[in-house]
């Protein structure tokens, strides 16, 4: 076989041969992740059960809005019952990349005062739960991690890819109290259900598994979650009803004054 017949060949081999598509990196599974159809608002209902050591259990009631800016979001928070913290409420402006710092404020009705939630912060817990302030936002800040992907692996029954994602610096370690996260995403519809989390000095700390996850309104869902901290044996859990999407929230609905005033709704 002559050389030219040879590369004739080689080259008809190659062009017969199947495509197989590179797998995504970690950073753009996750820039996948933030991209999936949300809806542009949303309402919803949400119960909170706070479950100590003991099997203690503290229970709430809130209700949350959230509203899509392009990249960017604005969301609220209020609780509803008991009635020692009702009217409580959290507001969040969640800004797109690192230029500008996100601002979330927390009005206190017993003190009649908002404490505004710097960058430092947020690693705090969120009124007793397992939950901090930076864990509330739809998705991590992406460029404040470095995104690996470290494999596939079956999570009941669906497919996963499995991402880490690491503090670029010991500043955001220290701001976030993370040293490591791990995300379970669902390849099928870019939605991650676990989250696992290690504490600054890369301890396993605690576990964020989603429940229940359908389609209303043809946007997917999760209806439950838990948060589970292995340390202190305490976890919170939550169960979410009554969504409405796309309702067309008002933007005066995530202002300052709002959070003052408290929901007045039904």
């Amino acid at each position: 076989m002559n050389k030219i017949t040879l590369m004739i060949l080689t080259a008809t081999i190659l062009l017969a041969a199947p495509a197989y598509s590179a797998e995504p990196t970690g950073l753009e599974i996750m820039q996948q992740v933030d991209a999936r159809d949300d809806g542009d608002d949303l309402i919803q209902k949400m119960k909170q059960r706070l479950v100590d050591r003991r099997g203690d259990v503290r229970e709430r009631e809130m209700i949350s809005f959230r509203k899509d800016y392009g990249k960017d979001s604005k969301s609220i928070t209020y609780f509803l019952a008991p009635s020692n913290i009702r009217d409580t409420a959290l507001l969040t402006w969640d800004y797109d990349g690192i230029a500008k710092d996100d601002d979330q404020w927390l009005y206190l009705p017993a003190l009649k005062k908002v404490r505004r939630i710097s960058s430092s912060d947020r690693g705090d817990y969120f009124m007793g739960t397992d939950f901090t302030f930076e864990d509330i936002k739809q998705t991590p800040e992406l460029e404040d991690y470095n995104w690996m992907l470290i494999g596939s692996e079956m999570l009941d029954g669906q497919a996963m890819w499995v991402v880490e994602g690491k503090p670029k610096s010991d500043e955001l370690k220290k701001n976030l109290g993370y040293s490591n996260t791990r995300y379970y995403v669902r390849k099928d519809i870019n939605m991650y259900v676990r989250v696992d989390f290690w504490d600054r000095k890369g301890q396993e700390l605690k576990h964020l598994v989603s429940g229940e996850i359908k389609q209303i309104n043809g946007i997917w869902t999760a209806m439950s979650g838990t948060m589970s901290n292995v340390q202190s044996g305490h976890r919170t859990e939550l169960t979410f009803s009554e969504h409405s999407y796309n309702t067309g929230l008002s933007d005066n609905t995530f202002s300052e004054r709002m959070l003052k005033r408290g929901y007045r709704g039904k």
